[in-house]
């Protein structure tokens, strides 16, 4: 059995994001977060090199059943903007906060869900 340090520098966003960003590089995907600390998530990841490939929203409360699919990211947007068109993690991250956005602006109550890669 080894001897390791944790890194006491790191803050506790810090610390859940990093493990977040190694669940996101699984099948599984992240944990399910709020439009806050999705986007905080999605930009803790392009400071490591990580882009978001895919990101599942759902509506909670009286938002439940109401979000369409261009609330999330599939995989099936449209124009190019897929990550399998670009791999590009800033423009993956533009258009995170482009349907976090839609979705503030509809007074939609949504979490999210998070695959990367780099």
């Amino acid at each position: 059995m080894g001897w390791f340090r944790v890194d006491t520098r790191m803050s506790k966003d810090e610390v859940y994001f990093s493990e977040q960003l190694e669940l996101a590089q699984l099948g599984k995907g992240s944990d399910h977060m709020d439009s806050t600390t999705g986007l905080a998530f999605a930009e803790y990841g392009l400071t490591k090199g990580f882009g978001v490939q895919i990101m599942e929203g759902y509506g909670i409360g009286d938002s439940k059943g109401k979000h369409g699919t261009y609330h999330q990211i599939l995989g099936v947007d449209e124009n190019g903007e897929d990550w399998a068109d670009h791999k590009d993690p800033i423009r993956a991250l533009d258009l995170v906060r482009v349907k976090l956005g839609y979705a503030r602006k509809e007074n939609l109550e949504m979490r999210y869900k998070f695959w990367m890669c780099l």
